[in-house]
């Protein structure tokens, strides 16, 4: 089922072009920002490096010293997926499958063209204590085009998947059981707990034609809206919501988003909204920019901010903690235009995950003592989403193929 086609640019992938210099006539890449395989993770050797890199299409994995580059055998012939998003629960890494990259490179950066073939709508498994795949859950109909964006584990056990161009759903991890959520609408993106049980998604804009404002929806497991944000900007600028976090010590919504100019030509800009529970806004900040935010398990909120070239995690405690706001400097020397962190995720011990398109993944420790790993650049247009720890290893989704990437987590 095609419930709509946006005929408006997604600036998503606009955006991966501008930071990573994806530039189709100039063959530029995000390889750059790893600088070669000279840094790939300590102790890896060239000869290494290069076997590894000349493995990763092949199915199967690769393992030499303390890497190990695993990719499943390609889901289509008409199109290349890749691994996106991930969640960690009970051991095992889910991440969704999508060919939006490599359709959009090849069609000349048509941001729909992953709706020119039909495919399979999969999400990756990956057992985190053996590091090998398993059986992929398939959670799409024949002829279903679009791919899954992002997962997230709910508190009654499902998991839940996004797909943006066609209707967000749920799956059983154990039955494989799936059942669709159409009545979320269309244009979700990215997913987070929220309030109450209920879990919150990005709506990137309508799905539409026009150049409407997205907002962010609170949804129970049977599908029903339970709230909705709409977001807004005065002037000519468009709101395109991209990562959610709720603050369930404040009860506030937070809320990044790429501001579109609905004149072409003009520059994307990119804000950080606050909203209270009955959608007031209490900030807009654009400076420093928020790349992601999520909250601990203790009920801190943790935003990776982007000043010039300084690349900070905020840890604001919640409420009646006495140790107040602590700013973490984890690189000094981001470079903000090839550069984006992703995604974080928090660890079973409480060390927070930091992964940025890259493959530079910061861990940071409760006491705020911070390593960095540095995950190879096997393919010079791939990118990491998600990085998890299970105990000293560090695994990683990487949207070069459907591969998942593990090294022993630095200390």
């Amino acid at each position: 089922m095609r419930p709509f086609v946006t005929a408006t640019p997604l600036r998503v992938a606009g955006i991966l072009f501008e930071r990573c210099g994806f530039d189709l006539r100039a063959a530029r890449s995000c390889a750059a920002v790893a600088g070669g395989i000279g840094r790939l993770a300590p102790g890896l050797t060239l000869a290494v490096a290069l076997a590894c890199g000349g493995a990763a299409r092949a199915p199967g994995s690769v393992a030499a010293l303390d890497l190990v580059v695993v990719t499943a055998q390609a889901p289509s012939d008409a199109e290349r997926y890749c691994a996106w998003y991930g969640t960690q629960r009970g051991g095992i890494l889910y991440f969704g499958q999508s060919a939006f990259w490599s359709a959009l490179r090849t069609h000349g950066g048509d941001p729909t063209a992953d709706l020119l073939a039909p495919g399979p709508q999969r999400i990756g498994r990956f057992d985190l204590a053996s590091e090998t795949l398993l059986a992929p859950l398939e959670v799409g109909e024949p002829g279903d085009r679009s791919g899954v964006w992002d997962v997230a584990m709910g508190a009654d056990g499902w998991l839940y998947f996004t797909r943006f161009f066609e209707s967000a759903g749920r799956v059983d991890p154990v039955s494989g059981r799936v059942e669709s959520l159409a009545s979320l609408g269309p244009a979700l993106n990215e997913l987070a707990p929220g309030p109450d049980g209920t879990l919150l998604a990005s709506r990137y804009g309508s799905g539409g034609s026009g150049a409407e404002d997205g907002s962010v929806i609170a949804f129970d497991g049977r599908g029903r809206i339970v709230a909705e944000w709409p977001l807004a900007m005065p002037g000519d600028l468009r709101v395109a919501p991209k990562s959610v976090a709720w603050d369930t010590a404040r009860r506030e919504l937070w809320v990044t988003a790429d501001l579109l100019p609905r004149e072409s030509g003009a520059a994307v800009r990119h804000a950080a909204f606050v909203l209270d529970r009955d959608g007031a806004l209490l900030q807009r900040i654009e400076i420093p920019e928020i790349q992601f935010v999520t909250q601990r398990s203790d009920g801190a909120l943790l935003r990776a901010e982007v000043d010039a070239s300084a690349l900070t995690l905020r840890i604001t405690p919640p409420p009646g903690v006495s140790d107040g706001i602590r700013a973490i400097l984890l690189d000094a020397d981001f470079p903000a235009a090839f550069d984006f962190v992703q995604d974080m995720q928090e660890a079973a011990d409480g060390r927070v995950v930091v992964t940025r398109w890259s493959g530079r993944v910061h861990i940071v420790e409760r006491n705020g003592r911070i390593s960095t790993a540095r995950l190879p650049r096997i393919d010079p247009q791939g990118i990491y989403y998600t990085a998890v720890l299970r105990g000293d290893r560090l695994c990683a989704s990487y949207c070069a193929d459907v591969t998942v990437v593990c090294i022993d987590a630095p200390r």
